[in-house]
Formats: C-alpha cells, sequence, structure tokens
C-alpha cells in the first residue's frame, strides 16, 4: 500500500429478496437493525482501528464499461430510515470525467453475517482480542439526475467489526496488509434513456475482480490509463515533481462541491 499525503493510492440487479448467508457467518440479520450503520458509508474520519490513530475516509474507486472508464461516487449524506431499519437513504453524486450527476437512492441491507471463529472456518479472517468481525450485503438503487442520466443498482458487501462494548465500526483491523479492501459494489450503471446497460464495480482502497486488482490492490494497466486514469497514475508516482504534485493535490480536491 502507498500512502501519500493523507491520500491512499494502492498498488496492490440484485433481487428484492434477502441473498444467501454469507459464507462462514452466523445470521446477525436480527441484530444489525439495531445499529446506524450509515459510518460505513460515510465519516468525516476513518478510524484505524489496527493502527490506533485516524484518517480520511476513502472516496471509492470505480471502473465503469468494457473500457473500464474511472467512475468516482461520492455521497454527500447517509441516514437511516426512521420506519425501515435496514434501510439508508442515501445523497451523493457521481462523475466521469468532468461531468458530475447528483443522485438520490438508497442502501438496503438483506443479509449480515458474524464470521464463526475457528480453525475448521476457512472464511474467517485472523481474529483480534475483544473484536467480532462480520459482512453485510446490501442492495444499491442510485438514480442520477440531470441530462444524459442512469439508474445504478447492484450489490454491496461491506465489512464489519464489533468491539467488546458492542460498538460497531467499519473493519479496518486489516488496515495496510494485501490486498486490503472494503465496500465492493458489483451492478450496472443502466442508461435511463435509451436502458443500456454497463457493468460498474467500485470499492474503497481496491476493486475485487476487476482488471485493476493484483496481489497488492490496484495497478492500472496502460492499455485504461487514457480513460480518466492519467492523473492516478501520475499521483502514485509521487516523484516529487511539479506534475506529480499537481496530480496528486487533484485527487485530494473535494471534486462534488
Amino acid at each position: 500500500m502507498r500512502y501519500i499525503l493523507g491520500v491512499v493510492f494502492v498498488t496492490f440487479f440484485a433481487s428484492i429478496n434477502v441473498h444467501a448467508q454469507p459464507a462462514g457467518t452466523s445470521t446477525f440479520y436480527n441484530q444489525i437493525k439495531t445499529y446506524n450503520l450509515s459510518t460505513l458509508w460515510k465519516a468525516d474520519r476513518l478510524p484505524l482501528i489496527s493502527l490506533k490513530r485516524t484518517d480520511v475516509f476513502p472516496e471509492p474507486l470505480g471502473v465503469l464499461g468494457s473500457n473500464n472508464q474511472r467512475f468516482y461516487l461520492h455521497y454527500t449524506s447517509v441516514v437511516k430510515d426512521k420506519s425501515k431499519p435496514y434501510q439508508y437513504n442515501v445523497e451523493g453524486k457521481t462523475r466521469i470525467g468532468n461531468k458530475i450527476k447528483p443522485f438520490k437512492g438508497t442502501i438496503t441491507v438483506t443479509q449480515a453475517g458474524l464470521f464463526k471463529q475457528g480453525e475448521d472456518n476457512p472464511y474467517a479472517p485472523e481474529t483480534y482480542k475483544g473484536y467480532r468481525r462480520g459482512k453485510l450485503l446490501c442492495r444499491v438503487v442510485l438514480t442520477e439526475a440531470g441530462a444524459t442520466t442512469g439508474n445504478i443498482q447492484g450489490e454491496l458487501t461491506t465489512d464489519f467489526c464489533i468491539n467488546s462494548r458492542n460498538q460497531l465500526f467499519y473493519d479496518t483491523l486489516d488496515f495496510g496488509i494485501d490486498g486490503y479492501g472494503n465496500n465492493q459494489f458489483t451492478g450496472k450503471w443502466i442508461n435511463s434513456g435509451n436502458k443500456t446497460a454497463q457493468k460498474l464495480q467500485y470499492g474503497d482502497f481496491t476493486i475485487i475482480g476487476s482488471k485493476f486488482a493484483d496481489v497488492d490492490g490496484i495497478t492500472v494497466p496502460p492499455e485504461y490509463e487514457k480513460y480518466g486514469w492519467q492523473n492516478y497514475v501520475k499521483a502514485i508516482a509521487n516523484d516529487f515533481s511539479p506534475a506529480s504534485k499537481a496530480a496528486i493535490a487533484e485527487e485530494k480536491r473535494q471534486w462534488w462541491k
């Protein structure tokens, strides 16, 4: 993992029904509704539990379509629905190139599980004293506003952990290890006009299952750099050149404001 001036660079249609239980877990679905999960997707700071410090909350890295166009997404608001305990009403903005579109939608938890610990469970992550670790499966439905807009539909997988005081956190217990990531989305962007669909993937720190993922996290294949990834590649170089410094500043820019 490469960390540059507060920006982490890693070189490294869901149905309406509840999904199958996450592998290796015991059900936690009834209990999860008692928590407010909004900070799993939007927060001012990200607690790095294993490092005992905080950092900026990550912005998802995304790829859209056959050319793996860089796709940006930022939540400006995530609020738990008062009458539907598994639903979170969200607002935010998407970006492709210089085109920015506002959106509204929902994230709905369809399944939740806590990992069963033990040597006989190949799915269980490493244990940490005082923490239980779990996984959410969520249905995401977002609708963009404006011209040439689309609907985003798919499944989001989110890892969480709970401490000995029953407080729930974004799981950063493995932060910094090879392939670390969270909030992995797989679905489609559907053009609201002609209804054509393009594959969409995004995630925090890595994009699992994409051509960009490797053992260390993300490497941008050269053939896709021209599809919105040039600045990202320049920023990763971090060679103290003016171009690299400008690229890092651009990656940190709050483009949604």
